[in-house]
């Protein structure tokens, strides 16, 4: 009897503790600039639908790092290095292209960074615990093309921090992700847009939560991460 009256004191502690939580779900499409050339590399623009717009964003990733162009020779060192550093090819026939991982696995670089501002004055932010951008090799020559470093998609999961939220967010933490491309629009200077579908049908999510919140001094551990997706 002192067994079963102990266990369902556990059960009802349960039920309490999970009714406590509250989750939200978000959704977002974002349209920015930015440039791999620029330093610090952020993309930033405006949130154009869905529950977080309107609003304002930025991403940002490390280029501590990175090389600056030399004018002064026919190649361009900082794409170079970008694509020699972060991208790997894939030759599957049909298929053919490169990832790019922004940072590269057990690199120790940081992860990207982010932050979105809502008009209602509300704020998420913390790291992309994921950032890989994508170049179709289009003819399969195995070289990065000018026409094709011109047009890239990439995928980008995120990992929300309790203590760079604010407003109506201020409890929250949780994780998200989104998809989108990063269209060259001036070959002369390879200014950017980011674009994360649509201004009609936000693709953007969010899934947020007011319990077992981590903060960003924690985002260096990939334990503190996992433990947000439980």
């Amino acid at each position: 009897m002192v067994t079963a009256g102990v266990a369902c004191v556990f059960v009802l502690a349960a039920i309490v503790t999970a009714d406590a939580i509250t989750f939200r779900q978000e959704n977002f499409a974002l349209l920015g600039t930015g440039s791999f050339m620029d330093s610090p590399v952020q993309f930033n623009g405006d949130i154009i639908q869905g529950t977080l717009a309107p609003g304002t964003f930025w991403i940002r990733l490390d280029d501590s790092m990175w090389p600056t162009d030399d004018p002064g020779t026919p190649e361009n060192e900082r794409i170079d290095y970008v694509l020699n550093h972060y991208f790997i090819y894939d030759n599957t026939a049909g298929n053919e292209g490169w990832d790019g991982y922004f940072p590269p696995v057990g690199s120790g670089e940081y992860l990207p960074s982010w932050r979105f501002y809502t008009a209602a004055g509300d704020t998420l932010g913390g790291d992309c615990n994921s950032f890989v951008v994508t170049i179709r090799d289009v003819d399969a020559d195995g070289i990065v093309d000018e026409s094709e470093w011109s047009s890239k998609v990439f995928s980008a999961g995120f990992v929300a921090y309790i203590s760079r939220s604010g407003g109506c967010f201020d409890t929250f933490c949780g994780v998200g992700n989104c998809s989108g491309a990063i269209d060259v629009t001036n070959q002369s200077t390879l200014d950017e847009e980011f674009y994360v579908p649509s201004a009609s049908s936000a693709s953007g999510n969010m899934v947020l939560r007011d319990d077992n919140c981590h903060t960003a001094t924690e985002s260096s551990s990939w334990g503190g991460i996992k433990s947000i997706y439980r």
